[in-house]
């Protein structure tokens, strides 16, 4: 659901622009009759209160396995990550490269202290 309606949140208005279907957002508009904005802040509430739930379950028993509840935490995750300040799947600009590289192939540089190595 956070895949979904963070998706909805970062893309809806290039994917409207281009004639895509109403999402989450165009769609609670229309039922409630509400601004866009009001829409965002509810999409944005549920995905609140889904983390809640996740954040929650995950530490309770369950009869799912740990590793699929942990693929969907880390699939909401990332999809924070991607669509948090736009469309970071389909985007062809250098921030989400420059972000997606410094998350996950750029090393975090490390003082070096010539005292504290061992040599063998």
């Amino acid at each position: 659901m956070v895949l979904r309606l963070a998706d909805d949140l970062g893309t809806s208005p290039d994917e409207m622009r281009r004639g895509d279907v109403p999402k989450s957002i165009q769609c609670y508009m229309r039922e409630t009759g509400v601004l866009e904005e009001d829409a965002r802040e509810y999409i944005q509430d549920l995905i609140d209160k889904t983390w809640k739930k996740m954040n929650k379950n995950e530490f309770e028993p369950s009869l799912l396995p740990q590793t699929l509840i942990e693929a969907a935490i880390n699939l909401a995750r990332m999809a924070q990550f991607m669509y948090k300040h736009g469309d970071g799947h389909s985007s062809q600009d250098d921030v989400m490269r420059n972000r997606i590289l410094s998350f996950l192939i750029k090393p975090i540089p490390l003082p070096c202290h010539e005292e504290s190595r061992i040599i063998a």
